[in-house]
């Protein structure tokens, strides 16, 4: 067999084009596995940060449950809840055996009051009977067929 000089640049060349197409290729995978590694990488922060929301909002909502639940216990031992549960029903009995306008006066009084007050006045209410969870729902708009003022 006789050296053909054709022959060895075609070899030559094919050889350079296609080490030159392998490198293209490596260097195209090289970028493409980096940009699923980067990719990865954002979904798990993503799913991290979403889990840290989720555990913040359960422990959220379970430390107002505890709280209320430990009201409610306590409220079997304290003649004060019975007195503000009958403060709470005096105007709708007056109401009944001929009070309607004092009652109605007694409101508007209120009414008048300072906002700071009338929400001191619902809010010793809210605590000593255990009803945080429907305040925060109340005050977060949760419970949109309720409104304030």
């Amino acid at each position: 067999m006789s050296w053909n000089p054709f022959t060895a640049i075609v070899n030559t060349v094919g050889s350079l084009g296609s080490t030159y197409i392998e490198g293209k290729n490596a260097v195209s995978k090289a970028k493409s596995e980096a940009a699923i590694i980067g990719i990865k990488a954002d979904a798990d922060v993503k799913v991290a940060g979403a889990k840290a929301a989720h555990k913040l909002a359960d422990s959220g909502q379970t430390q107002d449950y505890n709280l209320d639940a430990i009201a409610m216990d306590q409220m079997d031992k304290s003649i004060i809840d019975d007195l503000m549960i009958a403060l709470l029903l005096v105007p709708i009995a007056a109401s009944f055996v001929g009070y309607q306008e004092e009652v109605k006066a007694g409101f508007e009084a209120f009414s008048a009051m300072p906002d700071w007050y009338q929400w001191l006045v619902v809010g010793v209410y809210v605590v000593k009977f255990g009803m945080r969870g429907l305040l925060t729902k109340l005050m977060s708009g949760k419970l949109a067929g309720v409104k304030l003022k």
